[in-house]
């Protein structure tokens, strides 16, 4: 099988990293023929606020890279595992247009939570888990402290729950237990398309 694995390197290294590695060298052993499209967040440090806001959102130049990749490598499945920021959800728009199955690893809780952990001010926080608009991040400026940082994020989520991204670009999702799984469908994400894969 022809596979693109995209994922967008964070400044620290850790969990999501190593499985991306992990994985795409245990599908090489199989015998699959893997495509790796990353990017990382150093980029983060040369881009202009208003800028990095837009790529978040809606990155135009990852959309077009990931669409003709996958068309040049003939890709059966484009499985992502970190989107943010870079990369930006429009890349799912990009790999179903080529052609490709989307699949979306959810390492953590940033599809329903802007700060991605459900945590806030010491304690288990859901407030944004079932709004379209997830405003309460806004208001207590839960993305790094920063109201700015916090809309940009907020928007992120709202453009794409409101476009149907999650829904309709995504053909799966896996989750990595059953009580992940639990709170990805309370959020109102699509059960039936979520998987737990330990």
């Amino acid at each position: 099988m022809r596979i693109v694995v995209a994922h967008n390197f964070y400044q620290q290294a850790g969990g999501e990293d190593q499985v991306f590695a992990d994985e795409t060298a245990l599908l090489e052993s199989h015998g699959h023929t893997v495509t790796r499209h990353t990017i990382h967040n150093d980029e983060v440090n040369t881009l202009g606020r208003l800028t990095l806001a837009g790529r978040t959102i809606w990155n135009r130049q990852s959309h077009g890279e990931l669409y003709g990749l996958v068309r040049r490598e003939k890709a059966e499945i484009v499985h992502f595992h970190n989107t943010f920021p870079l990369l930006s959800p429009s890349v799912y728009s990009a790999a179903r247009s080529a052609g490709a199955a989307v699949v979306q690893t959810l390492h953590n809780y940033r599809l329903v939570c802007p700060t991605a952990i459900c945590y806030r001010d010491g304690k288990v926080c859901e407030d944004c888990l079932s709004r379209t608009v997830p405003w309460p991040a806004i208001l207590h400026r839960c993305y790094r402290g920063n109201r700015g940082a916090s809309v940009v994020t907020a928007a992120m989520l709202a453009v794409h729950h409101g476009r149907g991204t999650f829904t309709n670009d995504v053909d799966a999702y896996i989750a990595l237990t059953e009580f992940a799984k639990g709170k990805f469908v309370q959020a109102g994400m699509p059960g039936g398309k979520i998987s737990v894969k330990p």
